[in-house]
Protein backbone atom coordinates (compact mmCIF):
# COMPACT_ATOMS: atom_id res chain seq x y z
CA UNK A 1 0.00 0.00 0.00
CA UNK A 2 1.43 3.39 -0.91
CA UNK A 3 1.41 4.91 2.57
CA UNK A 4 3.39 5.46 5.74
CA UNK A 5 4.28 2.03 7.15
CA UNK A 6 2.23 2.77 10.31
CA UNK A 7 -0.95 4.11 8.76
CA UNK A 8 -2.87 2.69 5.84
CA UNK A 9 -5.44 5.17 4.43
CA UNK A 10 -9.07 4.19 4.24
CA UNK A 11 -10.30 3.17 0.82
CA UNK A 12 -14.02 3.10 0.18
CA UNK A 13 -15.23 0.94 -2.66
CA UNK A 14 -18.95 0.99 -3.43
CA UNK A 15 -20.85 -1.80 -5.13
CA UNK A 16 -24.61 -1.96 -5.33
CA UNK A 17 -24.86 -5.45 -3.88
CA UNK A 18 -22.69 -4.77 -0.81
CA UNK A 19 -24.58 -4.45 2.44
CA UNK A 20 -21.65 -3.10 4.39
CA UNK A 21 -18.88 -0.54 4.08
CA UNK A 22 -15.35 -1.80 3.66
CA UNK A 23 -12.23 0.15 4.68
CA UNK A 24 -8.56 -0.63 4.97
CA UNK A 25 -7.36 -0.48 8.55
CA UNK A 26 -4.75 1.22 10.67
CA UNK A 27 -2.30 -1.03 12.39
CA UNK A 28 -3.95 -0.15 15.69
CA UNK A 29 -6.21 -3.19 15.35
CA UNK A 30 -9.23 -1.68 13.60
CA UNK A 31 -11.20 -4.29 11.62
CA UNK A 32 -11.91 -4.29 7.88
CA UNK A 33 -15.65 -4.58 8.45
CA UNK A 34 -18.12 -4.45 11.30
CA UNK A 35 -18.34 -7.73 13.13
CA UNK A 36 -21.95 -8.74 13.70
CA UNK A 37 -23.00 -10.50 16.89
CA UNK A 38 -24.89 -13.77 16.84
CA UNK A 39 -25.05 -17.40 17.94
CA UNK A 40 -22.41 -18.67 15.50
CA UNK A 41 -24.76 -20.08 12.82
CA UNK A 42 -21.78 -20.50 10.50
CA UNK A 43 -19.94 -22.95 12.77
CA UNK A 44 -19.59 -25.63 10.10
CA UNK A 45 -18.26 -23.11 7.58
CA UNK A 46 -15.84 -21.57 10.09
CA UNK A 47 -14.61 -25.06 11.04
CA UNK A 48 -13.84 -25.77 7.36
CA UNK A 49 -12.00 -22.46 7.05
CA UNK A 50 -10.09 -23.13 10.27
CA UNK A 51 -8.90 -26.52 9.04
CA UNK A 52 -7.85 -25.00 5.70
CA UNK A 53 -5.87 -22.24 7.45
CA UNK A 54 -4.18 -24.69 9.83
CA UNK A 55 -3.17 -26.99 6.99
CA UNK A 56 -1.41 -24.06 5.25
CA UNK A 57 1.25 -24.20 7.98
CA UNK A 58 2.01 -20.49 8.37
CA UNK A 59 1.50 -18.04 11.22
CA UNK A 60 -2.14 -16.98 10.77
CA UNK A 61 -4.11 -16.33 13.96
CA UNK A 62 -7.87 -16.96 13.97
CA UNK A 63 -10.38 -14.94 16.03
CA UNK A 64 -14.02 -16.03 16.06
CA UNK A 65 -16.53 -13.51 17.38
CA UNK A 66 -20.16 -14.48 16.92
CA UNK A 67 -20.86 -14.57 13.19
CA UNK A 68 -17.46 -13.16 12.22
CA UNK A 69 -14.12 -14.92 11.75
CA UNK A 70 -11.00 -12.73 11.56
CA UNK A 71 -7.71 -14.04 10.15
CA UNK A 72 -4.65 -12.02 11.19
CA UNK A 73 -1.25 -12.28 9.49
CA UNK A 74 2.20 -11.56 10.92
CA UNK A 75 2.50 -8.14 9.23
CA UNK A 76 -0.89 -6.94 10.51
CA UNK A 77 -2.98 -7.65 7.41
CA UNK A 78 -6.44 -9.09 8.05
CA UNK A 79 -9.13 -11.05 6.29
CA UNK A 80 -12.64 -10.95 7.76
CA UNK A 81 -15.41 -13.44 6.94
CA UNK A 82 -18.94 -12.46 8.04
CA UNK A 83 -21.90 -14.87 8.04
CA UNK A 84 -25.37 -13.26 7.68
CA UNK A 85 -27.90 -15.30 9.67
CA UNK A 86 -30.85 -13.74 7.81
CA UNK A 87 -29.79 -14.50 4.25
CA UNK A 88 -27.21 -17.28 4.89
CA UNK A 89 -24.86 -15.29 2.66
CA UNK A 90 -21.18 -14.65 3.41
CA UNK A 91 -19.21 -11.42 3.03
CA UNK A 92 -15.43 -11.54 2.74
CA UNK A 93 -13.23 -8.46 3.13
CA UNK A 94 -9.48 -8.10 2.67
CA UNK A 95 -7.00 -5.42 1.70
CA UNK A 96 -7.80 -6.08 -1.98
CA UNK A 97 -11.55 -5.37 -1.55
CA UNK A 98 -14.77 -7.14 -0.64
CA UNK A 99 -16.88 -9.94 -2.10
CA UNK A 100 -20.39 -11.28 -1.46
CA UNK A 101 -20.96 -15.05 -1.61
CA UNK A 102 -24.50 -16.40 -2.03
CA UNK A 103 -25.52 -19.77 -0.54
CA UNK A 104 -26.00 -22.40 -3.25
CA UNK A 105 -26.76 -25.90 -1.90
CA UNK A 106 -23.71 -26.81 0.22
CA UNK A 107 -21.36 -24.01 -0.78
CA UNK A 108 -21.22 -20.25 -1.37
CA UNK A 109 -20.51 -18.54 -4.69
CA UNK A 110 -20.20 -15.00 -6.06
CA UNK A 111 -22.50 -13.85 -8.89
CA UNK A 112 -19.57 -14.78 -11.19
CA UNK A 113 -19.63 -18.34 -9.72
CA UNK A 114 -16.35 -18.05 -7.81
CA UNK A 115 -16.46 -20.49 -4.88
CA UNK A 116 -15.85 -19.12 -1.36
CA UNK A 117 -13.10 -21.45 -0.12
CA UNK A 118 -11.24 -21.29 -3.44
CA UNK A 119 -11.36 -17.48 -3.46
CA UNK A 120 -10.35 -17.31 0.22
CA UNK A 121 -7.41 -19.64 -0.47
CA UNK A 122 -6.33 -17.39 -3.37
CA UNK A 123 -6.47 -14.25 -1.18
CA UNK A 124 -4.53 -15.99 1.61
CA UNK A 125 -1.78 -16.93 -0.86
CA UNK A 126 -1.62 -13.35 -2.15
CA UNK A 127 -1.36 -12.02 1.40
CA UNK A 128 1.39 -14.49 2.29
CA UNK A 129 3.34 -13.58 -0.86
CA UNK A 130 3.00 -9.82 -0.20
CA UNK A 131 5.39 -9.90 2.78
CA UNK A 132 8.06 -12.45 3.83
CA UNK A 133 6.89 -12.10 7.44
CA UNK A 134 3.61 -13.76 6.51
CA UNK A 135 5.35 -16.96 5.42
CA UNK A 136 6.88 -17.73 8.81
CA UNK A 137 5.91 -20.89 10.69
CA UNK A 138 3.25 -20.76 13.42
CA UNK A 139 4.45 -19.58 16.81
CA UNK A 140 4.73 -22.41 19.38
CA UNK A 141 2.01 -22.47 22.00
CA UNK A 142 3.00 -21.01 25.36
CA UNK A 143 2.65 -23.48 28.22
CA UNK A 144 0.61 -22.14 31.14
CA UNK A 145 2.77 -21.77 34.28
CA UNK A 146 1.83 -23.36 37.59
CA UNK A 147 0.15 -20.77 39.93
CA UNK A 148 2.50 -21.57 42.83
CA UNK A 149 5.54 -21.25 40.60
CA UNK A 150 4.22 -17.90 39.30
CA UNK A 151 4.04 -16.52 42.86
CA UNK A 152 7.61 -17.61 43.60
CA UNK A 153 8.86 -16.09 40.35
CA UNK A 154 7.11 -12.81 41.12
CA UNK A 155 8.88 -12.56 44.48
CA UNK A 156 12.24 -13.25 42.90
CA UNK A 157 11.64 -10.62 40.22
CA UNK A 158 11.01 -7.92 42.81
CA UNK A 159 14.62 -8.17 43.92
CA UNK A 160 15.84 -7.42 40.41
CA UNK A 161 13.71 -4.34 39.63
CA UNK A 162 16.43 -1.82 40.47
CA UNK A 163 19.08 -3.75 38.53
CA UNK A 164 16.86 -4.03 35.46
CA UNK A 165 16.04 -0.31 35.57
CA UNK A 166 19.74 0.58 35.59
CA UNK A 167 20.40 -1.79 32.68
CA UNK A 168 17.58 -0.23 30.64
CA UNK A 169 18.86 3.32 31.25
CA UNK A 170 22.41 2.36 30.33
CA UNK A 171 21.31 0.50 27.19
CA UNK A 172 19.16 3.45 26.10
CA UNK A 173 22.04 5.89 26.48
CA UNK A 174 24.41 3.68 24.48
CA UNK A 175 21.79 3.14 21.77
CA UNK A 176 21.15 6.89 21.47
CA UNK A 177 24.87 7.61 21.12
CA UNK A 178 25.26 4.88 18.45
CA UNK A 179 22.28 6.19 16.46
CA UNK A 180 23.74 9.72 16.47
CA UNK A 181 27.09 8.45 15.21
CA UNK A 182 25.41 6.43 12.45
CA UNK A 183 23.34 9.43 11.34
CA UNK A 184 26.44 11.61 11.12
CA UNK A 185 28.26 9.03 8.99
CA UNK A 186 25.26 8.66 6.61
CA UNK A 187 24.86 12.39 5.95
CA UNK A 188 25.61 13.24 2.28
CA UNK A 189 29.03 14.70 1.65
CA UNK A 190 29.60 17.88 -0.40
CA UNK A 191 25.90 18.65 -0.57
CA UNK A 192 25.04 15.42 -2.46
CA UNK A 193 21.31 14.78 -2.74
CA UNK A 194 19.92 11.96 -0.60
CA UNK A 195 18.03 9.10 -2.30
CA UNK A 196 14.32 9.04 -1.52
CA UNK A 197 12.96 5.61 -0.65
CA UNK A 198 9.46 4.28 -0.19
CA UNK A 199 8.54 1.77 2.50
CA UNK A 200 6.12 -0.81 1.10
CA UNK A 201 5.42 -3.93 3.17
CA UNK A 202 8.74 -3.43 4.97
CA UNK A 203 10.72 -3.45 1.72
CA UNK A 204 12.53 -0.38 0.39
CA UNK A 205 12.36 0.67 -3.24
CA UNK A 206 14.48 3.44 -4.69
CA UNK A 207 12.43 6.28 -6.15
CA UNK A 208 13.26 7.99 -9.43
CA UNK A 209 13.67 11.72 -9.89
CA UNK A 210 11.83 12.16 -13.21
CA UNK A 211 8.27 11.35 -14.22
CA UNK A 212 8.14 8.89 -17.17
CA UNK A 213 6.43 9.64 -20.47
CA UNK A 214 2.82 8.72 -21.08
CA UNK A 215 2.46 5.10 -22.19
CA UNK A 216 5.77 3.94 -20.66
CA UNK A 217 5.85 0.12 -20.43
CA UNK A 218 8.20 -1.55 -17.93
CA UNK A 219 8.64 -5.36 -17.95
CA UNK A 220 10.04 -6.99 -14.79
CA UNK A 221 12.86 -9.51 -15.42
CA UNK A 222 11.69 -12.05 -12.84
CA UNK A 223 8.44 -12.63 -14.79
CA UNK A 224 10.25 -13.67 -17.98
CA UNK A 225 7.71 -11.61 -19.99
CA UNK A 226 8.89 -9.79 -23.11
CA UNK A 227 6.19 -7.32 -24.26
CA UNK A 228 6.35 -5.09 -27.31
CA UNK A 229 6.42 -7.62 -30.13
CA UNK A 230 4.45 -6.47 -33.23
CA UNK A 231 2.67 -9.84 -33.16
CA UNK A 232 1.40 -9.34 -29.59
CA UNK A 233 -2.24 -8.26 -29.04
CA UNK A 234 -2.85 -4.57 -28.55
CA UNK A 235 -4.21 -3.06 -25.33
CA UNK A 236 -5.56 0.50 -25.31
CA UNK A 237 -5.66 2.35 -21.98
CA UNK A 238 -7.89 5.41 -21.65
CA UNK A 239 -7.42 7.34 -18.39
CA UNK A 240 -10.42 9.64 -17.76
CA UNK A 241 -9.31 10.12 -14.13
CA UNK A 242 -7.84 13.41 -12.88
CA UNK A 243 -4.73 11.61 -11.57
CA UNK A 244 -2.07 9.59 -13.42
CA UNK A 245 -2.55 5.82 -13.10
CA UNK A 246 0.02 3.01 -13.16
CA UNK A 247 -1.43 -0.34 -14.24
CA UNK A 248 0.57 -3.23 -12.71
CA UNK A 249 -0.07 -6.63 -14.31
CA UNK A 250 0.81 -9.99 -12.76
CA UNK A 251 0.12 -13.63 -13.51
CA UNK A 252 -3.22 -14.81 -11.98
CA UNK A 253 -3.13 -15.68 -8.27
CA UNK A 254 0.43 -14.45 -7.80
CA UNK A 255 1.97 -11.37 -6.24
CA UNK A 256 4.88 -11.22 -8.70
CA UNK A 257 4.48 -8.25 -11.07
CA UNK A 258 5.00 -8.98 -14.76
CA UNK A 259 4.94 -5.44 -16.16
CA UNK A 260 3.51 -1.99 -15.59
CA UNK A 261 2.05 0.66 -17.92
CA UNK A 262 1.81 4.35 -16.99
CA UNK A 263 -1.05 6.52 -18.31
CA UNK A 264 -1.07 10.23 -17.57
CA UNK A 265 -4.22 11.97 -16.36
CA UNK A 266 -6.86 12.53 -19.08
CA UNK A 267 -4.69 10.78 -21.68
CA UNK A 268 -4.63 7.61 -23.75
CA UNK A 269 -1.86 5.06 -24.28
CA UNK A 270 -1.37 1.94 -26.40
CA UNK A 271 0.83 -1.07 -25.66
CA UNK A 272 1.39 -4.57 -27.01
CA UNK A 273 1.57 -7.36 -24.46
CA UNK A 274 1.69 -11.17 -24.78
CA UNK A 275 -1.64 -13.00 -24.84
CA UNK A 276 -2.75 -14.43 -21.51
CA UNK A 277 -4.62 -13.67 -18.31
CA UNK A 278 -3.44 -11.03 -15.86
CA UNK A 279 -4.38 -9.85 -12.38
CA UNK A 280 -4.51 -6.06 -12.11
CA UNK A 281 -3.32 -3.56 -9.52
CA UNK A 282 -3.58 0.22 -9.92
CA UNK A 283 -1.29 2.77 -8.31
CA UNK A 284 -2.75 6.28 -8.28
CA UNK A 285 -1.08 9.44 -7.00
CA UNK A 286 0.81 12.60 -7.89
CA UNK A 287 4.35 12.06 -6.53
CA UNK A 288 6.13 9.52 -8.71
CA UNK A 289 8.38 6.80 -7.26
CA UNK A 290 9.10 3.99 -9.76
CA UNK A 291 7.42 1.60 -12.25
CA UNK A 292 7.24 -1.23 -9.71
CA UNK A 293 5.54 0.52 -6.80
CA UNK A 294 4.00 3.53 -8.57
CA UNK A 295 3.61 6.65 -6.47
CA UNK A 296 5.16 7.43 -3.09
CA UNK A 297 1.80 8.68 -1.83
CA UNK A 298 -1.77 8.01 -2.82
CA UNK A 299 -3.39 4.64 -3.33
CA UNK A 300 -2.39 1.14 -4.46
CA UNK A 301 -5.53 -0.87 -5.18
CA UNK A 302 -6.05 -4.51 -6.14
CA UNK A 303 -8.92 -5.09 -8.57
CA UNK A 304 -10.83 -8.37 -8.53
CA UNK A 305 -11.31 -8.46 -12.30
CA UNK A 306 -9.00 -10.53 -14.51
CA UNK A 307 -7.70 -9.00 -17.74
CA UNK A 308 -7.85 -11.51 -20.61
CA UNK A 309 -5.74 -10.68 -23.66
CA UNK A 310 -6.25 -12.81 -26.79
CA UNK A 311 -4.62 -12.88 -30.19
CA UNK A 312 -6.39 -10.76 -32.83
CA UNK A 313 -8.76 -9.39 -30.15
CA UNK A 314 -7.60 -5.96 -28.96
CA UNK A 315 -8.70 -4.88 -25.50
CA UNK A 316 -9.66 -1.42 -24.29
CA UNK A 317 -9.26 -0.61 -20.57
CA UNK A 318 -10.99 2.61 -19.52
CA UNK A 319 -10.31 4.27 -16.15
CA UNK A 320 -13.49 6.19 -15.26
CA UNK A 321 -13.62 8.83 -12.50
CA UNK A 322 -16.24 8.19 -9.83
CA UNK A 323 -15.36 11.14 -7.58
CA UNK A 324 -12.66 13.68 -6.79
CA UNK A 325 -10.39 11.52 -4.66
CA UNK A 326 -7.41 9.49 -5.84
CA UNK A 327 -9.18 6.22 -5.11
CA UNK A 328 -12.41 7.34 -6.81
CA UNK A 329 -12.11 5.49 -10.09
CA UNK A 330 -13.58 2.44 -11.80
CA UNK A 331 -11.80 0.32 -14.42
CA UNK A 332 -13.95 -0.89 -17.33
CA UNK A 333 -12.69 -3.64 -19.65
CA UNK A 334 -14.02 -3.51 -23.19
CA UNK A 335 -13.28 -5.70 -26.15
CA UNK A 336 -11.87 -3.28 -28.71
CA UNK A 337 -13.32 -5.01 -31.76
CA UNK A 338 -12.78 -3.29 -35.10
CA UNK A 339 -16.45 -2.28 -35.13
CA UNK A 340 -15.77 0.25 -32.33
CA UNK A 341 -14.09 2.48 -34.89
CA UNK A 342 -16.71 2.05 -37.63
CA UNK A 343 -17.88 5.11 -39.55
CA UNK A 344 -21.50 6.09 -38.83
CA UNK A 345 -24.21 4.64 -41.11
CA UNK A 346 -25.43 6.60 -44.10
CA UNK A 347 -28.95 7.86 -43.36
CA UNK A 348 -31.67 8.09 -45.97
CA UNK A 349 -34.41 10.70 -46.04
CA UNK A 350 -36.83 8.66 -43.92
CA UNK A 351 -34.22 7.74 -41.29
CA UNK A 352 -33.20 4.46 -42.88
CA UNK A 353 -29.63 3.29 -42.42
CA UNK A 354 -27.20 1.98 -45.04
CA UNK A 355 -24.52 -0.31 -43.59
CA UNK A 356 -21.33 -1.53 -45.25
CA UNK A 357 -20.14 -5.12 -44.88
CA UNK A 358 -16.91 -5.30 -42.88
CA UNK A 359 -13.80 -7.28 -43.68
CA UNK A 360 -14.90 -10.11 -41.39
CA UNK A 361 -18.12 -10.50 -43.43
CA UNK A 362 -20.53 -9.02 -40.85
CA UNK A 363 -22.65 -5.87 -40.64
CA UNK A 364 -22.58 -3.68 -37.52
CA UNK A 365 -25.07 -1.09 -36.31
CA UNK A 366 -24.47 1.56 -33.59
CA UNK A 367 -27.11 2.16 -30.94
CA UNK A 368 -27.54 2.86 -27.25
CA UNK A 369 -29.29 1.46 -24.17
CA UNK A 370 -30.08 3.84 -21.29
CA UNK A 371 -27.58 6.31 -22.74
CA UNK A 372 -24.76 3.73 -22.96
CA UNK A 373 -23.34 3.43 -26.51
CA UNK A 374 -23.54 -0.09 -27.96
CA UNK A 375 -22.26 -1.65 -31.19
CA UNK A 376 -24.50 -4.50 -32.39
CA UNK A 377 -23.59 -7.19 -34.86
CA UNK A 378 -26.62 -7.62 -37.14
CA UNK A 379 -27.61 -11.29 -37.24
CA UNK A 380 -30.76 -12.02 -39.23
CA UNK A 381 -30.52 -15.68 -38.19
CA UNK A 382 -30.65 -14.99 -34.44
CA UNK A 383 -34.13 -15.12 -32.95
CA UNK A 384 -33.43 -12.92 -29.91
CA UNK A 385 -31.23 -9.88 -29.33
CA UNK A 386 -28.36 -10.73 -26.97
CA UNK A 387 -26.16 -8.52 -24.80
CA UNK A 388 -23.21 -9.27 -22.50
CA UNK A 389 -23.58 -9.45 -18.73
CA UNK A 390 -21.09 -6.56 -18.41
CA UNK A 391 -23.34 -4.34 -20.57
CA UNK A 392 -26.39 -5.46 -18.56
CA UNK A 393 -24.71 -4.28 -15.35
CA UNK A 394 -23.72 -0.97 -16.96
CA UNK A 395 -27.28 -0.17 -18.05
CA UNK A 396 -28.77 -1.22 -14.71
CA UNK A 397 -30.55 -4.48 -15.57
CA UNK A 398 -31.29 -6.14 -12.24
CA UNK A 399 -34.43 -8.24 -12.86
CA UNK A 400 -33.27 -11.10 -15.08
CA UNK A 401 -34.82 -14.59 -15.16
CA UNK A 402 -32.23 -17.37 -15.31
CA UNK A 403 -32.54 -19.74 -18.29
CA UNK A 404 -30.38 -22.15 -20.27
CA UNK A 405 -29.49 -20.51 -23.60
CA UNK A 406 -28.30 -22.10 -26.82
CA UNK A 407 -25.52 -20.05 -28.44
CA UNK A 408 -23.86 -20.60 -31.79
CA UNK A 409 -21.20 -22.79 -30.20
CA UNK A 410 -22.87 -24.50 -27.23
CA UNK A 411 -25.39 -24.21 -24.42
CA UNK A 412 -24.72 -21.48 -21.87
CA UNK A 413 -26.22 -20.30 -18.61
CA UNK A 414 -27.77 -16.85 -18.88
CA UNK A 415 -30.95 -14.96 -18.21
CA UNK A 416 -33.73 -13.14 -20.03
CA UNK A 417 -34.52 -9.50 -19.23
CA UNK A 418 -36.87 -6.77 -20.42
CA UNK A 419 -35.69 -3.45 -21.89
CA UNK A 420 -38.13 -0.52 -21.96
CA UNK A 421 -36.38 1.12 -24.92
CA UNK A 422 -33.38 1.00 -27.22
CA UNK A 423 -31.96 3.51 -29.72
CA UNK A 424 -30.81 2.27 -33.15
CA UNK A 425 -29.53 5.12 -35.28
CA UNK A 426 -32.45 7.57 -35.40
CA UNK A 427 -35.07 4.97 -34.45
CA UNK A 428 -36.43 4.11 -31.01
CA UNK A 429 -37.55 0.54 -30.31
CA UNK A 430 -39.62 -0.10 -27.18
CA UNK A 431 -40.49 -3.10 -24.98
CA UNK A 432 -37.72 -5.49 -26.01
CA UNK A 433 -36.79 -8.91 -24.64
CA UNK A 434 -33.04 -9.52 -24.54
CA UNK A 435 -30.90 -12.49 -23.58
CA UNK A 436 -28.07 -11.65 -21.15
CA UNK A 437 -25.09 -13.97 -21.74
CA UNK A 438 -21.94 -13.98 -19.57
CA UNK A 439 -18.65 -13.35 -21.41
CA UNK A 440 -20.41 -12.51 -24.67
CA UNK A 441 -17.81 -10.76 -26.82
CA UNK A 442 -20.15 -9.09 -29.34
CA UNK A 443 -23.68 -7.82 -28.70
CA UNK A 444 -26.08 -9.29 -31.28
CA UNK A 445 -29.11 -7.61 -32.85
CA UNK A 446 -31.58 -10.43 -33.47
CA UNK A 447 -34.89 -11.04 -35.18
CA UNK A 448 -37.13 -9.77 -32.36
CA UNK A 449 -35.74 -6.25 -32.98
CA UNK A 450 -35.04 -6.50 -36.70
CA UNK A 451 -38.69 -7.51 -37.20
CA UNK A 452 -39.60 -3.87 -36.55
CA UNK A 453 -37.74 -2.83 -39.73
CA UNK A 454 -37.59 -3.49 -43.43
CA UNK A 455 -34.22 -5.20 -43.97
CA UNK A 456 -32.60 -5.84 -47.33
CA UNK A 457 -29.01 -6.60 -48.26
CA UNK A 458 -26.67 -7.37 -51.15
CA UNK A 459 -23.06 -8.48 -51.33
CA UNK A 460 -21.57 -5.33 -49.82
CA UNK A 461 -24.41 -3.41 -48.20
CA UNK A 462 -27.47 -3.65 -45.97
CA UNK A 463 -30.41 -1.24 -45.78
CA UNK A 464 -32.40 -1.05 -42.53
CA UNK A 465 -35.45 1.17 -42.92
CA UNK A 466 -38.94 1.90 -41.68
CA UNK A 467 -41.55 -0.77 -42.36
CA UNK A 468 -44.11 0.34 -44.94
CA UNK A 469 -47.13 -0.65 -42.86
CA UNK A 470 -45.74 -0.55 -39.33
CA UNK A 471 -44.26 2.64 -37.98
CA UNK A 472 -41.49 2.31 -35.44
CA UNK A 473 -41.74 4.80 -32.64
Amino acid sequence: MMANSNIIPTVRIAYSFWKFEIGLHNQDGRDYMTESPGNEPGNMLFDRIGRMVNERGVDISQHLNGNSLRLEFADGQRIVINFDVRSNNVWLASRSGGLEFIRQNNDWRTPDQNELLSELSRIIELTIASNPLNARAPSPEVKQADPTEAVINAEVKKGHVLRNALIVLLTGAVGFWAAQQLRIRQQPQNGAQQTQTLSLNKRHYQCESSFPANGSVTPFPESGLRPGSPSDPEIVLQNDHSYPVLLILSAPHTATPAMSILVHARQRATARIPAGQYDMMFSVGSTWCNPRSGFSEGQLLKIGKTLTVQMDKPVQLVIKSSGTGMEDFQPLIRKAHPELDLPPPIYTGDGGMKLQRQSNGHFYLPGSIEGTPVIFKVDTGAAVTSISSDLARQVGISNCKEVQLQTANSAASGCVAFLPRMMLGKFVVENITVAVIPNLETNVLGGNVLGNFQVSQNDNGMLIGRRLHKETK
